[in-house]
């Protein structure tokens, strides 16, 4: 070999070296399947057939002191919340029957919190701009599984307020815990394109709640080239505390109630959602707006089809990532249309999209190759790696793509298929995932026979990173 060849094969190897990434991975090892319930409800939505296990259920699928609850309405059209003892006992249930689930509007799920300070067990439930159905657990209930009785009797009576003579009208309730134990409870007030977030905080020592605050709004001005709009709602991606207690959320906006939606929007709160601070670290003065300064981390255009109520997680440098689907102007161009042509744009246009802020706050995009199926929810292990899962392929399985944190999230791939098909969005149980190291994720049959009963099942994932 000359001096040439031998420079030429040198520089080479060294531009392969920097240019490659380095190879690792992300992988399920084991995975266990459980039946909560063969008899599990599927209705006749406009929206979707689905209603246990929808994207802005927070949360369908807990885990508390050793074991797992999870909360569906059954085919008799009832409340029913069922527990096991982890890692692998059989599910009990409790069936609610002074309740009747009456609609077939897929938005009317149940949502579920449990108070690690009290132990007490909070339910949400049908709800999309009606009255409060909610009801909690005796004290302890949680605290002491072993011990206390598993039964209707150990929960209070349905109640339309949760401050003493303020009933509230309410959509797409989420509870949350607080770092130091508490819990907090969130919802819509109005309607979609016309609607303010509101933030309650309850205590554990007086077993009351309280502080209830407006936490964005839907007033302000909106132009882009399809008009102006004077009004519009939020659809948050999740509201996660950090290492540090800081409480972050990303949103979308909506302006029109069947309209697609717009922007990616960010900001956060050291003092527990009472106020606000923009991606710079300004205090926000006012409530959080679609004028308000600082708060636009992307840009998204209402022409690119961006969907609402998608994936959010800190990891373990407080860094938040948000994964969402839309479709961009070349993919848009590639499928053979053209921006505005269609509300949501060509099915084959959409792209999955990972969006991260780092620790300085700048934020970072990155858009997969991935075929897009239903709206993701993403998770981040120990070592900042991430686990995005949605019901997808052409059969509706549950899908588990994964990205490493040493090569930058580059490097998305699907690394494991449950076979399907399922009829539900994909929900994990973020706390045993924080706590064992488990993704736990709720999934529901679709039907053998058309807006009939089907299975509900809880699978089980545990995975191994390799670099």
């Amino acid at each position: 070999m000359n001096l040439s060849a031998y420079k030429i094969l040198l520089v080479s190897t060294f531009c392969l070296v920097l240019i490659c990434p380095v190879f690792s991975q992300v992988k399920v090892v084991k995975e266990y399947i459980s039946v909560v319930d063969k008899n599990a409800l599927i209705v006749n939505g406009r929206f979707s057939s689905g209603i246990n296990g929808r994207t802005f259920q927070k949360d369908a699928l807990i885990s508390h002191k050793g074991f797992q609850y999870l909360v569906h309405y059954n085919a008799d059209r009832r409340v029913c919340l069922s527990r096991r003892k982890l890692p692998n006992g059989s599910w009990n249930t409790i069936q609610f029957l002074d309740y009747h689930f009456k609609s077939n509007d897929s938005h009317n799920c149940i949502s579920m919190g449990i108070c690690p300070n009290d132990g007490t067990i909070h339910l949400a439930f049908d709800h999309h701009v009606d009255d409060l159905h909610y009801r909690v657990s005796k004290k302890g209930l949680a605290n002491n599984p072993e011990t206390m009785a598993w039964n209707v009797a150990a929960f209070g009576p349905i109640i339309s307020e949760l401050e003493k003579d303020k009933p509230i009208v309410i959509t797409y309730p989420k509870f949350w815990q607080t770092p130091d134990g508490n819990l907090q409870f969130n919802y819509r007030v109005r309607g979609s394109g016309n609607g303010d977030r509101m933030l309650v905080d309850y205590n554990a020592e007086t077993g009351t709640w309280g502080n209830t605050h407006q936490i964005d709004s839907a007033e302000g001005i909106f132009k882009d080239q399809l008009g102006v709009s004077e009004s519009r709602c939020s659809y948050p991606n999740g509201y996660d505390y950090d290492n540090n207690g800081i409480l972050h959320t990303t949103w979308t906006w909506r302006e029109d109630s069947q309209g697609a939606n717009h922007d990616l929007v960010y900001v956060y709160s050291e003092d527990n959602g009472n106020s606000w601070n923009n991606n710079s670290g300004k205090p926000l003065e006012n409530i959080t707006q679609v004028n308000s300064p600082g708060v636009v981390v992307q840009s998204i255009p209402h022409v690119l089809g961006l969907m609402n109520d998608q994936g959010q997680t800190i990891d373990s440098k407080n860094q938040v990532h948000v994964v969402m689907y839309h479709s961009t102007e070349q993919t848009i161009k590639d499928a053979g249309s053209f921006l505005g042509e269609t509300r949501w744009g060509p099915k084959e246009a959409k792209r999955y999209h990972h969006y991260w802020r780092d620790t300085t706050g700048k934020w970072h995009h990155f858009e997969m190759n991935l075929k897009v199926g239903n709206r993701p929810k993403i998770f981040a292990d120990t070592q900042d790696n991430l686990i995005m899962i949605y019901a997808g392929n052409d059969n509706n399985n549950l899908v588990i793509a994964t990205a490493t944190a040493k090569n930058k999230w580059k490097d998305w791939s699907i690394t494991h298929v449950v076979k399907g098909p399922f009829i539900n969005d994909m929900l994990g149980d973020f706390y045993r995932w924080k706590n064992e190291g488990v993704l736990s994720i709720m999934v529901q049959d679709q039907p053998k026979r058309k807006r009939k009963k089907s299975t509900l099942k809880v699978v089980d994932l545990t995975f191994e990173s390799k670099l």
